[in-house]
């Protein structure tokens, strides 16, 4: 289970199975310092995962409105 602000970059080294929260800056996986609550959340919906009917390889975004202002992650150039 991987958690991942890239998810291209992620998709290129293809985890068994990742989350995406989608707008959390690098360095933020789990949330902002201090919002012990939100980061419980994410981890508990990673965790979640592992039990439901995913396939290896899936990429799961999740939005968290309560992160606040949303990141965009730089696109990956293909080669």
């Amino acid at each position: 289970m991987l958690i991942t602000v890239s998810p291209e970059v992620s998709a290129q080294m293809r985890p068994p199975r990742a989350l995406y929260p989608k707008g959390f800056k690098i360095g933020n996986s789990l949330g902002r310092p201090g919002m012990r609550e939100l980061q419980r959340q994410v981890l508990r919906d990673a965790l979640g995962l592992l039990s439901q009917n995913t396939r290896p390889g899936d990429l799961v975004t999740i939005e968290y409105p309560e992160y606040g202002e949303q990141y965009e992650p730089p696109r990956v150039k293909k080669l």
